[in-house]
């Protein structure tokens, strides 16, 4: 399976006949599912635009998945900006920490199974993807924490409330469509018993990570590494996943902050990871974002994939 990560469409300015040219192109291209960007934006002021969306990719046989973003500070996905829930409720917030949420809280808890619910009864996509799960081992004592571990709060404890948190999401989505395919990606340092126990969730269809393939650079400064790369983290997703017993392997390639100078290198890794790695649902990004030439690696990357992973 093949996705578009797709999570900057602006839709604030909506001009259905770019949507239109967009998903025909990636079905043409092999995609089979678009990963659409839903925050709190959406929620308060784009849903009849994000139905619209939604409409337009089933039309060109594009399955679409959802990703919640920017939950409570707990999740990633487009826009990069703070809950605005969590800023009017600052009391479910970490200590010291305004913008992450506290994951034992019952009040956040409630309130981002509401969100997601709404989601998926008002859009029923055909699934949603967990982006990088943040701060899961950020061991913050606090009253909920501490009285349900028995004053116990340490890194092993916050990972474990993490996961419950996304196993209670996980059942809330399957609550509306039992069919929804749900996909979770680590970051690459994330503590493995994290990403072990998560995997292993009956309703996760789908576990990994992202990852590199070149050198970045944000601006006009010298490329550099700034996360490990695919092929880093490939080996442990293969593991845990088998280890789980129900989940595939995933893995999002991060095609973006590539100056020009790099295209040899995206070309030469990736078709090298995919020469031998094929995850069960990969992803990449459809013109990812601040490439110094878009154009160019884009078409590198759906030439590198077409080659070792559609036609394999």
């Amino acid at each position: 399976m093949l996705t578009a990560y797709c999570l900057s469409y602006g839709n604030w300015t909506v001009i259905p006949r770019q949507w239109n040219e967009c998903f025909s192109e990636m079905r043409d291209l092999g995609f089979d599912a678009v990963a659409l960007s839903f925050s709190e934006s959406e929620m308060m002021y784009s849903r009849r635009t994000f139905e619209m969306q939604c409409e337009v990719a089933r039309s060109k046989g594009l399955k679409v998945l959802v990703v919640p973003s920017r939950i409570g500070g707990r999740l990633a996905g487009a826009p990069w900006m703070p809950s605005t829930w969590l800023l009017n409720n600052p009391q479910a917030a970490l200590p010291g920490h305004p913008g992450i949420a506290n994951a034992d809280s019952a009040a956040f808890q409630q309130w981002s199974c509401d969100f997601i619910r709404r989601i998926m009864s008002d859009y029923h996509p055909d699934g949603v993807i967990w982006d990088e799960p943040k701060a899961v081992q950020l061991a913050i004592p606090n009253p909920e924490a501490l009285k349900k571990y028995g004053g116990k709060f340490g890194e092993t404890e916050a990972c474990l409330s993490m996961v419950e948190l996304i196993s209670l999401w996980t059942k809330t989505v399957r609550e509306v469509v039992p069919e929804a395919q749900v996909t979770i990606f680590c970051m690459p340092h994330t503590p493995d018993i994290f990403s072990r126990r998560v995997f292993a969730d009956p309703g996760i269809d789908f576990g990994g990570y992202d990852g590199g393939v070149s050198l970045v650079s944000f601006f006009h400064e010298e490329p550099c590494k700034n996360k490990p790369f695919l092929w880093e983290t490939w080996p442990k997703t293969v593991d845990m996943c088998a280890e789980s017993g129900n989940c595939g392997t995933f893995a999002l390639i991060e095609n973006m902050l590539m100056p020009a100078s790099e295209h040899g290198n995206l070309v030469r890794n990736l078709s090298e990871f995919l020469s031998y790695a094929h995850p069960d649902h990969l992803g990449c990004y459809y013109y990812a974002h601040n490439n110094e030439d878009p154009e160019t690696a884009h078409r590198l990357t759906m030439e590198v994939i077409q080659k070792y992973y559609l036609n394999h």
